[in-house]
C-alpha cells in the first residue's frame, strides 16, 4: 500500500524511534524530536490511519505507537541506501579476516565477527556444494586395511574420511586408485561425482575392485552429507540481550529453533530467494520458522569459486536494520574477497 509523504514520513519516525528506545511512541515525542512540519493534532491524526491501515499497533498500557511487521516492512523498503560502515569499523574487517587459512576457519571468524559488530546472532551457511567443484582426491594408507580419504573442494574445503577395508591393499593399488580418481574426477562438479565414479566403474581392474566400491562409497556417502548443508552460529547470547524480547519464552523458543539446523539452511535459503545479488531482509511473520516470528533476519550471499554461500543476522524485529544491512553486506564483500584468493 501506498502512503502519501506526510504519512510516510511519520511512519519511519515511530519506527526509527521504537528502534532507538523500545518505547511506543506518541505524538508528543515525535513533535518534540523530529521535524516533521505539522501540528500535534495533524500527528495524532496520522497515528490514527497508519494504525487502521495495518502499520502500527497500539498497546493497551500506552498512549503511542509501535511498528507491525507491515510497519517494519514498509520502513526497510523504502530505505534507498543500505549506507556504509565507519572506516575504522571497515579496517578492523580487513584485518580480522588477514592471516585465516581453511574454509572451516574463516566461516567460524566471520560469524563471530558479523556478531560482535551488529550485536545481534550471526549465520553463516558455507558455499552450496552444488555449484563447487572437486579439486583433488588423496587416499593416505593408515594400515593395510585403513585408509584415509581426502577431498579437497575449490572453496578450499577439505572433507576427511576413514575408510575400513574388507581386504587389504597395497600401496601401489592406492597410489593407481588414486592417479585414477583424480583423472576421472579432477575439476569435476560435485553433483555430478558419483555419475563420474559409476562411468569409470567398469574399467577398474579386478585386484583393486573391492577398494574401488569401498573409496567409491565413501566419497558417495560425503558428497551426500556436504549437501544436506550445516549453519555455523555465532553471538547465541546477544538473544537475552536487555530490551531484545519481551518474553522469556520467546528468548528459549529461539535458541531451540536454533538447534534445528535442516530448519535453519531452508530459512537462509528462503531468505534469499531470486535476490542472492543484494542484502536480503525478512520480518517477524514472513519467517518460515514459526518459533523465529518474533526476530527479522538480514542475509547476503558471498561467492566461493563457482559456489555462492549465505551469511545473515538474526535479531528482534526492533532491530536497527540499516546498521545490520551494512554490517552484513561489508562483511559478505570481505568474505567473498578473500574466498576468492582460495588458489584453484
Amino acid at each position: 500500500m501506498e502512503l502519501d509523504e506526510r504519512k510516510a514520513r511519520v511512519l519511519r519516525a515511530v519506527v526509527h524511534d521504537f528502534i532507538q528506545t523500545a518505547e511506543p511512541v506518541g505524538s508528543r515525542t515525535l513533535t518534540e524530536r523530529y521535524a516533521l512540519g505539522v501540528s500535534p493534532a495533524t500527528i495524532r491524526h496520522e497515528l490514527a490511519v497508519l494504525e487502521e491501515q495495518g502499520y502500527l499497533s497500539h498497546p493497551h498500557t500506552s498512549s503511542g505507537r509501535v511498528p507491525t511487521d507491515l510497519g517494519y516492512r514498509y520502513y526497510v523498503d523504502a530505505l534507498s541506501d543500505v549506507g556504509k560502515l565507519a572506516r575504522a569499523q571497515e579496517e578492523a574487517i580487513a584485518r580480522y579476516f588477514e592471516g585465516v587459512a581453511d574454509l572451516e576457519e574463516t566461516l567460524v571468524r566471520t560469524s563471530a565477527l558479523l556478531a560482535g559488530l551488529t550485536r545481534y546472532t550471526a549465520m553463516v551457511s558455507p558455499p552450496a556444494l552444488e555449484r563447487s567443484r572437486l579439486r583433488h582426491v588423496e587416499l593416505v594408507g593408515l594400515s593395510a586395511r585403513v585408509v584415509m580419504l581426502v577431498l579437497i573442494i575449490d572453496t578450499g574445503r577439505v572433507e576427511k574420511r576413514v575408510i575400513e577395508l574388507p581386504a587389504e591393499a597395497s600401496v601401489e593399488h592406492l597410489e593407481e586408485l588414486r592417479r585414477r580418481l583424480n583423472e576421472a574426477l579432477g575439476g569435476e562438479r560435485l553433483d555430478k561425482v558419483e555419475w563420474r565414479l559409476g562411468s569409470i566403474a567398469d574399467s577398474i581392474r579386478p585386484e583393486q575392485r573391492v577398494l574401488f566400491t569401498a573409496v567409491e562409497d565413501a566419497i558417495g556417502q560425503m558428497v551426500g552429507d556436504s549437501a544436506a548443508g550445516r549453519v555455523l552460529i555465532g553471538g547465541q547470547a546477544h538473544l537475552a540481550n536487555p530490551g531484545a524480547f519481551t518474553a522469556l519464552e520467546t528468548v528459549r523458543a529461539v535458541y531451540e529453533a536454533l538447534e534445528q539446523q535442516v530448519l535453519l539452511v531452508r530459512m537462509l535459503q528462503a531468505a534469499m530467494g531470486p535476490a542472492a545479488e543484494r542484502v536480503s531482509v525478512t520480518i517477524g511473520s514472513e519467517m518460515t520458522i514459526e518459533q523465529m516470528q518474533a526476530c527479522s533476519l538480514v542475509t547476503a550471499s558471498y561467492p566461493a569459486g563457482d559456489a555462492v554461500g549465505t551469511i545473515g543476522v538474526l535479531g528482534p524485529t526492533r532491530m536497527d536494520y540499516l546498521r545490520a544491512m551494512a554490517a552484513v553486506q561489508a562483511v559478505a564483500r570481505y568474505l567473498g574477497d578473500v574466498l576468492d584468493d582460495v588458489e584453484p
